[in-house]
């Protein structure tokens, strides 16, 4: 009981250290689009009902930015542009990886602004969108009309992982943006291949769920469900190991941390699975009021 008193507080200071609030807009240099598995199965696939048979299916990144593709699926699949029943006679004229096998990925440059549809040449209910925006300048601070990201970060239990969170401001009617970067704590480089699974939830109810997610670059781009208010938004990410066939590292470490209107992010833990329940009431019912 004292161990798990001392490691409570000993994370609540690191994240409280750790907190940084971004400029207005955020750069968006790159994005990563993971293909998961069963999206090539069938044109009645639960990730076309969902739009999920590219996640995210909708990405955004400044001109001069780069998207990157990662099949993680065992079917070979192609990211074509175009939009083959609007206008097939222009498909593939932006952008086209050719087949790539499962394990494998493709990138491709933006150099001009513009909205940019792509879909799977093999499988053609799997579609996406790419939105290439001008570079945007910083705003001031105290310019109260602009929407704001909150970065801030957490550790494993182990220490070795080291998992960077960038959230939007839950707005109503409008989705909330969730960017995870998973780096080596020794090292600093990105983590290649890390599992983990998501969720968000508001008042109760669900906006974002993904199990078993594989991030073949260790940098990627969640997005909620378009919220019903501005009510803080509780976002939980457990790591599920490194690696393809045999996983190492963290597994069931759990990254807890709340969204909120007028403060952005301000709490996050590292738990471990045992106690995560008596944890996440602690941060409820003693930190968020304090704000």
């Amino acid at each position: 009981m004292k161990i798990t008193t001392t490691s409570t507080i000993f994370v609540f200071l690191a994240v409280i250290a750790g907190v940084i609030t971004t400029p207005a807009f955020a750069s968006h240099a790159t994005a990563t689009v993971s293909i998961p598995e069963g999206s090539g199965a069938s044109q009645d696939a639960p990730c076309v009902a969902d739009n999920s048979c590219f996640m995210p299916a909708e990405v955004t990144v400044d001109v001069g930015g780069e998207v990157t593709w990662s099949n993680d699926d065992t079917a070979a699949h192609t990211v074509t542009s175009g939009d083959l029943s609007a206008d097939p006679d222009n498909v593939g004229a932006d952008f086209d990886s050719s087949l790539f096998m499962a394990g494998k990925t493709f990138s491709h440059k933006f150099d001009a602004a513009g909205e940019y549809p792509y879909f799977c040449m093999v499988h053609p209910w799997m579609v996406g969108t790419v939105i290439v925006q001008e570079a945007m300048a910083e705003e001031p601070e105290d310019d109260g009309m602009m929407e704001g990201m909150t970065e801030l970060y957490g550790m494993s239990s182990d220490g070795t992982v080291k998992v960077e969170i960038e959230a939007s401001t839950p707005t109503a009617g409008e989705a909330m943006t969730i960017n995870l970067e998973f780096t080596d704590a020794a090292t600093g480089t990105v983590i290649e291949h890390i599992n983990y699974d998501i969720t968000a939830t508001q008042a109760g109810t669900t906006v974002l769920e993904m199990m078993a997610v594989h991030e073949h670059m260790g940098t990627v781009s969640h997005t909620t469900d378009a919220l019903s208010s501005g009510d803080p938004v509780d976002v939980s990410i457990t790591l599920q190991g490194i690696g393809i066939d045999t996983k190492t590292g963290p597994m069931g470490d759990v990254v807890m941390f709340t969204v909120v209107p007028e403060f952005g992010t301000i709490a996050v833990m590292i738990l471990g699975v045992a106690i995560v329940s008596i944890i996440a009431m602690s941060a409820r019912s003693k930190i968020i009021p304090r704000i």
